[in-house]
């Protein structure tokens, strides 16, 4: 395994065996019945990890809501306990363990499938891929990669210790570089993990992937109790349609979760599993759900128009009991109280993206159709929801009091599943406890409560932060269902059966009505389209329009949001996914909406319009957006409206399976445009958990200096080194376009038929491809193509570009250009963009100016689109290279231009000897005059545009 760096191996090793010494000589009373678990903890497990490097009794942090280990009290139900014993978490990051540990009295014997099952759900359910099994005499590894049955626990053992082991050197090595701190903090578990064999067995989950994340294994059953449900409602109710099909299961899905939540949490007794062996269960389940509605409120229990209907016939009983086996039984792998809140919405996310369609014979759940187009539901990563929160709300309340947080609104206008209202409200609920722990004297009665040693929100006050501060809109009516149901699972996250009970002594509802905070609504389209006459014949109940005025009077009263944060649909508008009038709906009301109408920029736009003065917005969107041409009237629109805080744009894909580059975008409202001079501008490699600390580059730009770019692109690549030189650029030179003519290569379509390996016709003329392009050398044409445009052709099929005597080639296929020239007639395909001119010593000129290192900075900081696979040339950006323009009538430019193009024809002959050399000696003489070529080339082009020795390190070090 990796060394972890800071050796305490030794000084670990002496303690832990000094630990076994001392269980040794007094054996036989540790193996007592008599001796209790909570001693054996005390004893030697908290010394044992203590050894490894481990906080277990706070000594280094004490903060109770920043412990590295949470050691929980035993609570046990029948025969289960509802938390592993310890659990283990590394800084910043207290919210995902890094692994569990499970307890158990030496007395017991360990290897029982109980115990194993008990610590894999742990490690399951908290989506740890390993969990330890303990009662210091020995010491199990446990695999919990796999969905846990009882039957297979036993197998899933990955590796075991006698405590005599831990005094052997070599075995204590195993454990130290696996589970000590400075071990885990160099992701010694990932790493572990990824090299132990793919888990075998378990239960098959059909769609679900080897592993079997409890994500990816609940989506699956919930996507089969849908089904079950749908049918069973359709065939007792044939009267109901796919509309009420598809929310009648929705709640009756979500009230089982939710009271499964309260079970394992426990604020409710366990009332699930008892209906497993019951007649007349869905009876006594709504029975139940009418019981808890008094004093939970809310959406999830109020009267539901289908299946709390005196009308509405049961589904199948058999159907209903599987259902509540699968989540409550004895062997549901499900701990509630375990999974995270934001995992549960990740499963949700997707969940969304289906619905029930029911005719009169069949019922079947599938796709909708905006989900089957984008190729799926792309829940958005934690740590990017994280970010996006932090650098919005965490900015705006830093230093606040709860009071005047307490006037803040914070809004997802396309809340989806509310990952990120969520994420808002944990942020809010962590900083009123740490604000309360820091200034105890500000707490009013009744705001907080002692529990276990440390300071902790009320319940009266965790609800208040939600009403308060908390707003959603989704166009989906069940996505909002979810929403409210999300945020008020993380409000009972540390309730306790106590509160519940204090407040059905007072009488008071638990759950407060959110149906002010999360509506369902069009964020985009106001009711202006179906008041007057100007918009006939709109769908309204399908459209759903809504101002914000109506939906948040208070908060638009006000000034609007604090923050704006989330992850927009990303979606083209276009004739025929989209109704007419819509169209001409957003062209009037967005300055984004131009020929190209994606709704992503869109939102962007109208988060902006509902920002007060000051406010923050956050947004993870297609890169695209920093350079599109269609978007440049939205980044103009923008950077009027707001100030540019961050841009952090990921190299690697965020959504693994969309075809889609996405950055992080930070705006701050801001009016006063002459105090926008600088904003942090950031960007990042591999994103990971420390996306905001591990930047590839950092530096700063100027706003100002987007604004004179071509295209007004949000360009981060142009910082304060290199900003003054790339303006110089511009403002000194031509595009490339100005001074030549570019096209792009044929593309024919179906090769088979135009491509050739002879000149089968007098219509066959030779062809070359991107790949036969190389810097200063082309290779002989291989192939031949029928030169007659098909119908459906695209690129350039005129003849004066294909024969022409003489032509610079640009290959479309990497970071930046690579050119050769032609020197005869000879096609080119649509992988390749052509530049011509009729001086042919012009055209050696261009070669060498766009083969030149000046050249290349110049694309990498201007043309940089930030992805590690497939960089492409565009015709756009060639167009745009500066050509520095030459008046050959005047000695100066004449002498350096004929300098360059003599540089390059001796550059040409040199490759072509190149290509032909025959020894070792010969190639490396070669291979050096190219070199010395090249640099002469650089030096000249840099005189050429004037660079001082400045400018040429900052063009060297890019």
């Amino acid at each position: 395994m990796d060394e972890p760096s800071g050796q305490s191996l030794e000084q670990a090793y002496e303690a832990v065996k000094k630990l076994v010494e001392d269980f040794k000589a007094h054996e036989r009373d540790y193996l007592s019945p008599n001796y209790q678990e909570s001693h054996v903890r005390q004893d030697f497990i908290d010394k044992f990890f203590i050894a490894l490097g481990w906080d277990v009794t706070h000594e280094r942090q004490k903060n109770p809501h920043e412990y590295e280990v949470q050691i929980e009290n035993r609570v046990q139900i029948g025969s289960t306990q509802q938390r592993a014993d310890y659990a283990f978490f590394l800084a910043p990051n207290f919210r995902d363990p890094k692994f569990f540990v499970e307890a158990k009295k030496p007395a017991r014997e360990l290897e029982n499938p109980d115990f194993f099952y008990q610590t894999m759900r742990y490690g399951w359910n908290g989506n740890t891929p390993i969990a330890i099994l303990t009662d210091f005499e020995e010491f199990y590894v446990i695999d919990c990669r796999l969905k846990p049955t009882i039957k297979e626990a036993l197998s899933r053992r990955i590796q075991s210790f006698h405590y005599t082991d831990y005094a052997d050197k070599e075995k204590f090595v195993w454990i130290y570089y696996l589970f000590s701190r400075e071990a885990v903090a160099g992701n010694s578990i990932e790493k572990f993990a990824a090299k132990l064999e793919s888990p075998k067995g378990g239960k098959v989950v059909r769609g679900v992937s080897k592993s079997q994340p409890v994500d990816d294994v609940f989506l699956a059953e919930l996507d089969g109790y849908r089904e079950s449900l749908a049918k069973g409602f359709k065939k007792s109710n044939q009267e109901l349609d796919g509309e009420e099909l598809t929310e009648a299961v929705q709640r009756t899905i979500d009230r089982l979760v939710f009271i499964r939540f309260l079970e394992d949490k426990l604020i409710e007794e366990k009332e699930i599993a008892n209906l497993i062996d019951r007649q007349m269960a869905w009876e006594l389940f709504v029975g139940y759900c009418r019981k808890l509605e008094p004093k939970y409120n809310g959406l999830i229990f109020k009267p539901h128009p289908v299946i709390d209907s005196e009308k509405f016939k049961p589904p199948d009983e058999e159907v209903f009991r599987e259902i509540c086996e699968g989540l409550a039984g004895r062997e549901s792998p499900y701990n509630f109280a375990q999974i995270p809140i934001s995992i549960l919405g990740s499963i949700y996310e997707r969940f969304l993206g289906k619905v029930v369609h029911a005719t009169d014979k069949r019922v079947k759940v599938e796709e909708k159709p905006e989900v089957r187009k984008a190729g799926g539901v792309y829940y958005t990563p934690d740590y990017i929801v994280r970010y996006i929160v932090k650098e919005t709300v965490g900015k705006l309340i830093e230093g606040k009091t709860p009071d005047e947080i307490s006037k803040m609104a914070f809004a997802d206008i396309a809340c989806g599943s509310g990952s990120f209202l969520i994420e808002v409200y944990d942020l809010l609920l962590k900083y009123h406890e740490r604000y309360y722990t820091e200034h105890p004297e500000k707490a009013k009665k009744g705001d907080t409560e002692q529990r276990e040693g440390r300071k902790v929100l009320s319940l009266k006050k965790r609800q208040e932060i939600l009403v308060n501060n908390i707003y959603g809109v989704d166009i989906d009516y069940q996505a909002t269902e979810v929403t409210q149901l999300s945020l008020y699972l993380k409000l009972l996250e540390d309730v306790t059966t106590n509160d519940a009970y204090q407040f059905s002594l007072l009488k008071e509802k638990i759950l407060p009505n959110l149906s002010n905070n999360i509506v369902c609504g069009n964020s985009l389209i106001g009711r202006d389209i179906v008041e007057g006459n100007l918009f006939p014949d709109v769908d309204e109940s399908k459209l759903k329009p809504m101002n914000f005025e109506d939906a948040f009077p208070e908060v638009m009263h006000h000034g609007g949001f604090d923050a704006v944060v989330g992850n927009p649909p990303y979606r083209m508008i276009q004739p025929h996914n989209t109704e007419e009038v819509i169209i001409e709906y957003m062209k009037q009301h967005y300055v984004a909406a131009e020929f190209k109408i994606d709704l992503f920029h869109l939102f962007l736009q109208k988060a902006m319009t509902l920002i007060r003065e000051k406010g923050n917005a956050g947004y993870i969107v297609p890169s695209s957006i920093l350079n599109n041409v269609y978007a440049e009237d939205l980044r103009k629109w923008l950077m009027s409206y707001s100030s540019i805080v961050s841009i952090a744009v990921a190299k690697e894909k965020v959504f693994a399976n969309a075809e889609v580059h996405t950055c992080v975008m930070i705006f701050s409202k801001d009016s006063k445009a002459d105090e926008r001079l600088v904003n942090r501008i950031q960007t990042t490699g591999d994103l990971s958990e420390d996306f905001a600390s591990t930047p590839v580059f950092s530096s700063y730009s100027r706003q100002a200096d987007f604004l004179s770019l071509p295209g007004t692109v949000w360009n981060i690549s142009v910082n304060e080194s290199n900003a003054a030189l790339i303006r110089r650029l511009i403002s000194q030179s031509k595009e490339l376009n100005a001074t030549a003519k570019i096209n792009r290569g044929l593309i024919t379509g179906d090769r088979s038929k135009y491509f050739a390996k002879k000149k089968e016709t007098k219509k066959h003329i030779a062809i070359i491809a991107g790949t036969d392009v190389q810097r200063y050398f082309v290779k002989p044409p291989g192939e031949f193509v029928l030169f007659e445009r098909p119908e459906t052709a695209g690129g350039c099929w005129d003849e004066e570009v294909h024969l022409a005597p003489h032509k610079v080639v640009v290959r479309q296929i990497g970071a930046g250009p690579t050119a050769g020239i032609l020197l005869r007639p000879i096609a080119v395909t649509g992988n390749i963009f052509t530049v011509m001119s009729e001086n042919l010593q012009y055209e050696m000129f261009l070669l060498g100016v766009i083969n030149s290192k000046l050249a290349d900075f110049y694309w990498r900081v201007m043309f940089n689109d930030f992805k590690s696979s497939f960089p492409q040339v565009t015709i756009f950006s060639l167009s745009q290279l500066p050509i520095r323009v030459l008046d050959l009538t005047v000695d100066k430019d004449k002498t350096r231009h004929d300098h360059i193009v003599n540089l390059v024809e001796r550059m040409l002959a040199a490759k072509e000897e190149l290509g032909k050399a025959k020894t070792e000696a010969e190639t490396t003489r070669l291979e050096r005059e190219c070199e010395s070529l090249d640099r002469q080339i650089d030096q000249a082009v840099y005189e050429l545009y004037g660079l001082t020795e400045e400018e040429i390190r900052v063009v060297e070090n890019v």
